[in-house]
């Protein structure tokens, strides 16, 4: 009977070819003394513009702008995680504020965000899916 050492079995799983899925990068940036986190791909954007420090007023004044190709006008996106959690927020011309959304649903998106993982971007006409890594710094609230 022939006994296959551990150190073969391991260097044999380690050599089979195993597909690398690669996570979507958000592209971080300053605007107007604002952080920025975008997100892009062929089938539409995602860009989310925040200001922790209020730069521009003591009110909220993070701005969520949406693009989708086969959407052009939507009135309302769902971001929806993986883990079955979901925010509703309104559009106007592809933008939803801050000052304008449920606070709950606006503190949800920034944690789908901020965690990372798997989540979707939703309208009754078409969809965005991403996977991306934690985004810990994200202070958008």
């Amino acid at each position: 009977m022939h006994v296959l050492s551990p150190v073969l079995v391991v260097s044999a799983l380690a050599a089979m070819s195993v597909p690398v899925h690669a996570l979507d990068a958000w592209t971080v940036g300053v605007e107007r003394g604002l952080p920025t986190y975008a997100l892009n791909t062929e089938a539409g954007e995602v860009r989310l513009v925040c200001d922790p420090d209020r730069v521009f007023g003591p009110t909220p004044n993070g701005a969520l702008v949406v693009r989708f190709d086969k959407d052009a006008a939507p009135d309302m996106v769902v971001v929806l995680a993986k883990s079955g959690e979901q925010a509703r927020l309104p559009l106007k011309n592809g933008v939803a504020t801050q000052a304008s959304a449920e606070a709950m649903d606006w503190s949800k998106m920034v944690a789908t965000f901020r965690d990372g993982g798997e989540f979707a971007l939703v309208t009754s006409a078409d969809s965005l899916t991403f996977e991306t890594a934690p985004l810990p710094e994200l202070a958008c609230e």
